[in-house]
């Protein structure tokens, strides 16, 4: 080997060393895309650098960063399909290429110069390879010195693309690692915000009636909801419901339905009336697909008299003073925001001293043992008869009973339980 040889290959062996500084000491990935072009580009000495990686949704190659000169760097986001030109065959077959001169090859598309000006004489092209998948491809054109690449450059090239396809799969999992930690962090925030909305949605002094109220959701964040209102001086109002789906779209949801329940609800004579109005509201709004089981009460301290509507939603109960506990039935209707113009009706009855109304959501009932058919919903009654005149004790006694049916076993679907009745 000549001396100058000797030099060359030096010179790339130094660039890999510099590459592989590049990999443990950069972490953001548009840097690192700029760094190996300008590494490549002056490490071999070449006019221009190309970076092509693969589109993870469409499976093809995207022309995804550019370097000419001392003029900088583009993102021209071009496609490359698979088998066209130099970089489309290399991706196609895995293969790094040495392409002396590049229009005497028939693989090589002379369209791209035509469009840029540009003059390609020689090429270096190489698969970013990672384990055995293709991340994309990197190309150096012209080298700066003479006419044409040559067999040492081809070697170091093609260590330094494999430098490079470790570099950027390290980047992409730290770039995730931090997407995944923003979206925990949001997600926790998001929780906190739910958590503050349903503390306050029971006023702490209610005019005649007391309530308490327990809320778990499946996930960070979730779709049930409760609250009380006192829309006029003589009326006491609760409402309990579920959105359909979790996560971040349902507890969206479930806040932009809390939040008009309290202005229907001062704008409406009645729980059938405000499920109406709400309805046509969420039909306007909500997102296809969606849709919210809820039931609307109000209450008559005065008369004792409470008046239930429901639209779609888990039967309530009726647990007595003397502890018997059945089921109170409400007139069934669609969920709100499937169709418009829906009409609710609702139904009455009048509390005795000691009475208490329980509200629930289908995580109550549809709770399921480990690895078993049995729903809580079969065994409810049960569990909620008994003495207690305490809105809290009752309460309690129906959240500790779902947790030993449940077992070890997962909570599948938020659960949300309100009870409530006559001081």
């Amino acid at each position: 080997m000549s001396e100058k040889s000797l030099r060359k290959s030096l010179q790339i062996y130094k660039g890999l060393v510099e590459v592989s500084g590049l990999i443990n000491s950069i972490t953001d990935y548009g840097e690192l895309l700029r760094a190996i072009l300008d590494v490549a580009r002056r490490v071999i000495r070449a006019e221009a650098a190309t970076l092509f990686l693969v589109d993870p949704e469409t499976g093809g190659l995207e022309l995804s960063i550019a370097t000419r000169g001392e003029t900088g760097y583009v993102e021209p986001k071009l496609s490359v399909p698979r088998g066209k030109g130099i970089a489309g065959w290399v991706f196609a077959h895995g293969e790094p290429l040495l392409i002396p001169d590049a229009y005497k090859d028939e693989r090589f598309f002379k369209e791209a110069d035509l469009k840029t000006g540009f003059v390609t004489r020689s090429i270096l092209c190489a698969p970013l390879k990672s384990e055995s998948r293709i991340l994309g491809v990197l190309q150096v054109l012209n080298p700066r010195e003479k006419p044409a690449f040559e067999a040492e450059d081809f070697e170091g090239f093609c260590a330094y693309a494999n430098l490079t396809a470790t570099a950027i799969e390290k980047v992409r999992a730290i770039e995730k690692i931090r997407a995944q930690e923003r979206v925990e962090r949001d997600l926790a925030i998001a929780a906190e915000i739910q958590s503050g909305l349903l503390s306050r949605a029971i006023p702490r002094k209610i005019r005649g009636a007391a309530f308490s109220a327990h809320n778990t959701p499946a996930a960070n964040v979730g779709g049930d909801f409760y609250g009380v209102f006192a829309p006029g001086p003589d009326e006491i109002c609760f409402a309990v419901g579920d959105v359909s789906g979790k996560g971040i779209s349902a507890a969206l949801l479930m806040a932009q339905t809390l939040s008009a329940m309290g202005f229907v609800l001062a704008a409406t004579t009645g729980p059938s009336a405000a499920l109406s109005h709400l309805n046509e509201t969420l039909f306007t709004n909500i997102i296809r697909g969606m849709f919210v089981t809820t039931l609307i009460g109000r209450m008559t301290p005065a008369t004792r008299r409470v008046e239930i509507a429901s639209a779609g939603h888990c039967l309530p109960l009726l647990v007595k003073a003397d502890g018997s506990a059945s089921r109170i039935e409400t007139p069934a209707a669609l969920p709100l925001g499937i169709l418009p113009n829906v009409a609710y009706r609702h139904g009455s009855l009048v509390l005795e001293p000691g009475d208490r109304i329980v509200v629930f959501t289908d995580g109550l009932s549809e709770s399921r043992k480990e690895g078993g058919d049995s729903q809580f919903d079969e065994c409810l009654l049960e569990h909620a008869s008994g003495l207690a005149a305490d809105t809290n004790a009752l309460l309690d006694r129906i959240v500790r009973a779902e947790l030993r049916h449940r077992g070890t076993g997962p909570q599948l679907d938020d659960l949300t339980v309100l009870v409530g009745g006559f001081e």
